[in-house]
């Protein structure tokens, strides 16, 4: 039977879509979210709310205070776009040249607004605070930390947070208890020749060739070197060098990231990183640098606040949850979890078909961004209900 909440956020629903294809249309990158979150604090003020910007640099914290005294609960949405060329073939493509919400997060920040305005309509049934944090540099597996160091977990008892997830059917929730999204650590490698003339290749040392090579060579930290059914990826994602067919250039850069989930899995995998680099390059006469660029955890769900999404999607009574495992993929909400109880929790928005996130053809079923507001709304209603 439908409740004041299903009913309401019924009324919502077309002008979150708005705002997620408003977002989409004017995707900016991390630390760069200038407009997003313009949008999101004239929203926050307009319900009433006193407004932090500036958090992080584009990061906007807001607090709702209920009617009572009790505990803080941190409910957060990611803002951040990726730098993707859309080709998406939808109507509302994005404007911005070379730079595309690929991942969902435009759908995250219209979701939280939501949850904000049914929550703020609901204060007499709030024994503490709720505090609505907009994150920016998720993607930069940053933003998060940032946003701890400058006070966003200040008096915060709990924190939730939701990613829509294209693999899944909408009226699919997955989360579980314990770890769920990997640890993650973006690496650069670059590798150093000698220049020279494309025509006169043993008067150089290729770093093209180089480089090659130890792409290839890094393949063997999971398929030779990681016990079997061990959850670690090593992927070489961006190779930048060279802008002429005839010149031998100097450097060629490699970009990637590690996924793991024990300390163990990270040190061995980083470690062979450098040390394999460092073995190819040395064999064909180039050098290399190494660097890990960012880091963030493991994500790991607290039993209690996954009880709680679990009971409040159930009361939405359009989604059912699930525990697919740990997954391979990973998030900087991590950072929060490791510090208080939270949970991430997950929400279907496409099917087999669909685009995988990062995708040039990303897209969503919009019908996950009212589920993520209500989910949130229940649950926050939950864990700061009056005593």
């Amino acid at each position: 039977m439908a409740d004041d909440i299903s009913r309401d956020i019924q009324l919502l629903d077309r002008d979150l879509i708005a705002v997620r294809r408003d977002l989409h249309r004017h995707p900016e990158l991390g630390y760069a979210e200038v407009r997003t979150s313009q949008l999101v604090a004239e929203h926050l003020r307009k319900l009433g709310l006193s407004v932090r910007t500036g958090v992080a640099k584009t990061g906007v914290i807001a607090d709702l205070e209920g009617e009572r005294p009790g505990a803080t609960l941190l409910l957060r949405a990611d803002m951040d776009a990726l730098p993707v060329e859309e080709r998406s073939g939808h109507d509302f493509p994005s404007e911005a040249r070379g730079v595309m919400h690929a991942c969902g997060h435009d759908a995250h920040v219209s979701a939280l607004l939501g949850a904000a305005t049914l929550l703020s309509a609901r204060r007499d049934r709030i024994a503490g605070r709720v505090r609505f944090l907009f994150q920016p540099a998720e993607e930069l597996a940053g933003g998060a930390l940032r946003m701890i160091e400058e006070g966003a977990l200040d008096g915060v008892d709990q924190a939730l947070g939701a990613h829509v997830l294209t693999p899944f059917p909408f009226g699919v929730v997955a989360t579980r208890s314990g770890p769920f999204f990997a640890g993650i650590d973006a690496f650069e490698v670059v590798v150093i020749g000698k220049a020279g003339h494309g025509g006169l290749p043993h008067m150089s040392v290729d770093p093209v060739y180089a480089a090659a090579q130890v792409v290839t060579a890094l393949q063997s930290i999971v398929s030779r070197e990681t016990k079997p059914g061990e959850p670690v990826v090593v992927s070489v994602s961006a190779i930048s060098g060279g802008s002429a067919a005839n010149v031998v250039v100097e450097r060629v850069s490699l970009q990637g990231t590690v996924r793991w989930f024990s300390q163990q899995s990270r040190e061995h995998a980083l470690g062979r990183i450098q040390g394999i680099a460092a073995g190819v390059c040395s064999a064909l006469r180039a050098s290399c640098e190494f660097r890990v660029l960012s880091s963030s955890p493991v994500t790991a769900n607290a039993p209690g606040p996954v009880d709680l999404i679990a009971a409040a999607t159930r009361a939405t009574e359009r989604a059912a949850v699930t525990d697919p495992g740990a997954l391979t993929v990973s998030e900087d909400f991590s950072e929060f979890t490791s510090r208080v109880p939270g949970c991430l929790f997950t929400v279907g928005a496409g099917g087999p078909t669909a685009a995988p996130h990062h995708h040039y053809a990303f897209d969503i079923d919009e019908r996950a961004i009212s589920l993520v507001a209500e989910i949130f709304t229940r649950a926050a209603l939950s864990s700061l209900a009056p005593q």
